[in-house]
């Protein structure tokens, strides 16, 4: 098989063996570490709790994905709960091995068939070439892909995000898509579908001097006293939503794509002593745009909580979903839950949101 061709084409070779996921797995380990041989990077994370070490193929590739996560870099880890194996062909020279599965294998959302079963956790993305595996018995990962250069902006901004999702599934911990601000001692979750708010609130909040876990995606622990941790120091914004923020638009890392990609901010490189791991929850806070001057939370309930974040959160992720769901049902039925109604006036979000962190319990 021409390793050459993009993967896609590769498909339409492959001679439909009896699929062999274990096999594949070692295949590719062994083409990171000829990929790494001399020019290996290893930085070391504790996320949401959990020791995570992540082990790049050169400094093109880690590049791309350290930028989002180093807030959360903690050289004393020792041996990790998970480990990533990150590399390209382009900026290594490496030899992929070719996809040993037939086309019609090849199934929704990525997800490989016969590449997916109790152990094993694979999905490969056509068109820009990201092969994503996780093995659950040893607790290790690979993420490839072709062209560094491809990778998509947004996946810049919350790496391995299926991967963490896949190693965490049987932990009380959640991956959401929600943000999330808060001072010293705890914080409120901030839900909602794309174009609620949600990333309009939580930048405010961070402009006047609260603290930030996250903006679009973080680590939810729906044990007994629900805790939220950061996940990823990125901001993304509708490009025309930048006129709200004229502090951030200097720190904007990709002004010259906003004609088709969100402004995309490292925050821990600017905000270094505002972006921290995480605190406790004290509430969801859904936010709607009202027209009102003022801003105020109005009480709802759970079904309103699960609605903002289960459907996107859903939709993002592969495999191991209906557990995601039963965790964000619970986390939704933990907490108080209130409607953020926006004003017209952007400092009155932060202003209500300091002020109902200030009552106490």
């Amino acid at each position: 098989m021409d390793l050459t061709l993009p993967l896609e084409q590769q498909l339409n070779l492959a001679s439909g063996k009896p699929a062999d996921p274990a096999g594949f797995f070692g295949a590719i380990l062994h083409a990171f570490q000829r990929a790494s041989a001399g020019k290996l990077i290893e930085h070391r994370y504790r996320i949401g709790g959990k020791a995570v070490v992540m082990r790049f193929a050169g400094p093109a590739i880690a590049e791309r994905f350290s930028p989002a996560i180093e807030h959360l870099l903690d050289p004393t880890v020792a041996a990790p709960d998970l480990t990533v194996h990150i590399f390209d062909d382009r900026s290594t020279g490496a030899r992929m091995p070719p996809a040993p599965w037939a086309p019609e294998c090849h199934g929704q959302r990525g997800l490989i068939q016969g590449y997916n079963d109790d152990r094993f956790f694979t999905t490969y993305e056509i068109g820009i070439d990201i092969l994503q595996m996780f093995d659950a018995e040893q607790n290790s990962a690979i993420y490839w892909v072709r062209d560094y250069e491809w990778i998509p902006y947004w996946e810049n901004s919350f790496p391995m995000r299926s991967i963490l999702h896949w190693r965490l599934r049987n932990e009380p911990l959640q991956a959401i898509h929600a943000g999330a601000v808060g001072n010293a001692s705890d914080g409120v979750l901030i839900a909602g579908k794309s174009g609620s708010g949600k990333s309009t609130t939580t930048l405010a909040c961070l402009a006047s001097g609260l603290l930030y876990a996250g903006d679009d995606y973080v680590l939810a622990d729906i044990t007994a006293q629900p805790y939220v941790h950061s996940l990823y120091s990125t901001a993304k914004l509708v490009p025309d939503n930048c006129e709200r923020f004229p502090q951030l638009k200097p720190l904007v890392s990709n002004p010259d794509k906003l004609s088709e990609q969100k402004a995309l901010i490292y925050l821990k490189e600017h905000f270094p002593t505002s972006v921290v791991r995480g605190f406790p929850l004290r509430a969801i806070l859904l936010p709607r745009v009202t027209g009102q001057q003022n801003a105020r939370l109005v009480k709802t309930g759970a079904r309103d909580a699960f609605r903002a974040i289960a459907p996107t959160t859903l939709l993002h992720l592969t495999r191991a979903t209906e557990e995601a769901a039963r965790k964000i049902s619970i986390l939704s039925r933990a907490l108080p839950v209130y409607w953020l109604e926006a004003g017209n006036e952007l400092p009155q979000i932060p202003h209500v949101i300091r002020e109902f962190l200030s009552r106490g319990a």
